[in-house]
């Protein structure tokens, strides 16, 4: 172990040597209605100081390992701590709560997301949003509703429908000469400036864009919302300060009634009500645009061409990249499509370790342990100050059969813990406390008898433990575990709910944590309830589900899911009686 600690203190020098650089952060503050005037953002024990403007936007520079500090009169303050990947932060205060007597406080029914989604086919005030799905009506600025009934049958395309529906547009008249994967709309009036240099933001059936989507089909319109004032800046950030003009398409929002080829019929629904613990499965999410594009093509071939042309439009992100990686992967099982995407991801995003971690979730869903690995170690490499790096390659090395030197890995960590170069965490520390006593217990004829291994505590669960990792550690999120019986318990990992627990993550570099399931009776399912990460990005969560724990027998299956819709109670996965992980 003597040669491995030089290059740790290497790699944690290195990084605090980074940390020495100042980054400028942007974001936006709002109430969770509308933008925040004049909220104080400061750097904790520093002069560091800014404000929001009028639009709740803000600047500020900071350090990786400093503390943001969002304050405002009559608001909770929120803290921050800065990771090495932050660069955008948008974040919703809480109004501070004071007991009053004998005060009566009315206010506006809003209603839950299933019964929206059930309302969506006939209210046409209903627009479908990667936020959820949003009621125009009750929202503070202007919308304008344009549907199917609006749109002339001879519209030739967007940009037509655009300068003959939404007045104040500044659009092309002829796209003779331009590129249509990068023509940009304005808004000739708006309430300020900024609308006259910032492009109106299209989001089409989830999928966010900052040009037109010159590609869509005019006749394939359900409905239209635009919004031209700041009512988008609270949810969308500063890239829709010039407007936003959000599209259902017909294709991704016939809404079905469960089992059934038919729409929800209204008139049973009138005296439904939400049960607890109802969750829609993931096959009711949208889809992006660019995937089902490629599920709409009948070959191979044809679906590398679409690939080729979809690239165009959507290659500035990774999470398409990320996305279609896995298509051709489960649809076509062609490696050489695979390999290529995969080196694509590797060298544009090599110093982004949460996208990193992603692509190596889908590597550990697939049981490509050695490909995984190797990103494990690129990620330890960017992330030496995590502890999270430790768990993740100790499990990637255990997975390669390279079990000596993923215990030499659990015993340099727990050396670093007690040395001081590491805090105890008491969420974490027992994961991975749990995951090395599991280590010695089941390969312990495999370590070397001239090494000695102590393990933390003696650990005698036997059961089902699922173990629950995400590469954004801004991620907010509830999950929610119903037993056999229909009894359930739900994790709520956001800063307003679980707050020590969310500093313990920052401070000691984790996002991770485990369930444990004493006596898995029946079929248990587990549902999330996603909150956002503070950006328009997705994030990614592993789940690993370990079968007779502890025993001879222990198996381990893992799963990955991407979560882009908001405040919608999805089902992940059940595991049956027979331990059986299933997706519906």
């Amino acid at each position: 172990m003597k040669h491995l600690l030089p290059t740790f203190l290497f790699l944690l020098f290195s990084h605090v040597y980074s940390q020495e650089t100042l980054r400028t952060i942007r974001g936006s503050v709002s109430d969770g209605q509308g933008p925040l005037e004049d909220v104080n953002i400061s750097i904790k024990n520093t002069d560091r100081l800014a404000k929001t403007d009028q639009f709740g936007k803000y600047e500020i520079s900071a350090r990786e390992g400093e503390t943001l500090v969002y304050s405002h009169v009559g608001k909770e303050t929120l803290e921050i701590l800065v990771e090495d990947v932050t660069t955008f932060l948008n974040v919703a205060l809480k109004d501070e709560i004071q007991e009053l007597e004998e005060v009566v406080v009315t206010k506006r029914y809003r209603k839950t997301q299933n019964e929206l989604r059930r309302e969506y086919d006939t209210n046409k005030d209903l627009i479908k949003t990667i936020h959820g799905i949003m009621d125009t009506k009750m929202m503070t600025s202007r919308v304008q509703i344009i549907d199917e009934r609006d749109i002339n049958p001879s519209t030739i395309d967007i940009l037509t429908l655009l300068r003959s529906r939404v007045p104040n547009i500044l659009a092309p008249t002829s796209t003779v000469g331009l590129n249509l994967n990068d023509i940009q709309v304005f808004f000739r009036r708006g309430i300020t400036s900024i609308n006259t240099v910032t492009p109106v933001m299209f989001e089409v059936d989830g999928i966010l864009l900052q040009n037109v989507p010159t590609f869509i089909d005019i006749q394939n319109i359900d409905r239209m919302a635009v919004i031209q004032g700041l009512g988008a800046l609270n949810k969308y950030g500063s890239n829709a300060a010039g407007g936003l003009v959000i599209i259902n398409t017909k294709t991704a929002n016939f809404s079905r009634e469960p089992g059934k080829r038919e729409p929800y019929d209204q008139a049973k629904l009138r005296d439904n009500f939400f049960e607890k613990g109802d969750a829609i499965g993931l096959g009711d999410i949208t889809m992006p645009i660019y995937l089902r594009t490629l599920r709409s093509t009948i070959n191979f071939e044809e679906a590398k061409e679409s690939y080729t042309q979809l690239e165009k439009v959507y290659g500035r992100s990774p999470y398409f990249y990320l996305d279609t990686r896995s298509y051709f992967r489960k649809e076509h099982k062609d490696r050489s499509m695979v390999e290529m995407i995969t080196s694509t991801i590797e060298t544009r995003y090599s110093d982004n370790p949460v996208i990193l971690k992603a692509l190596a979730y889908q590597m550990d869903e697939e049981g490509d342990y050695r490909a995984s690995m190797e990103l494990y170690k690129k990620i330890f490499v960017l992330r030496p100050h995590y502890q999270q790096s430790y768990h993740d390659l100790a499990n990637a090395y255990r997975n390669n059969g390279k079990i000596e030197r993923a215990a030499l890995l659990y015993a340099r960590h727990q050396f670093l813990l007690r040395e001081g170069f590491f805090s105890k965490s008491d969420t974490f520390s027992n994961i991975l406390n749990r995951d090395f006593n599991n280590l010695v217990g089941q390969e312990g004829e495999v370590l070397s008898q001239e090494k000695v291994f102590y393990v933390s505590d003696e650990d005698d669960f036997n059961g089902t433990r699922l173990v629950f990792e995400w590469n954004d550690g801004e991620a907010e999120f509830e999950l929610q575990f119903v037993n056999g019986n229909k009894q359930y318990y739900t994790f709520k990992h956001t800063g307003f709910d679980n707050e020590e627990l969310i500093k313990d993550e920052k401070q000691n570099g984790f996002s991770c944590q485990e369930y444990l399931i004493y006596d898995p009776k029946g079929i248990w399912q587990v549902n999330v309830n996603y909150l956002g990460n503070k950006s328009l990005a997705p994030t990614y969560i592993k789940a690993t589900v370990y079968q007779d724990y502890g025993k001879p027998s222990q198996r381990q299956e893992s799963k990955v899911f991407k979560l882009m819709t908001k405040n919608r109670n999805q089902e992940l996965f059940r595991i049956q009686a027979n331990g059986i992980l299933s997706i519906r």
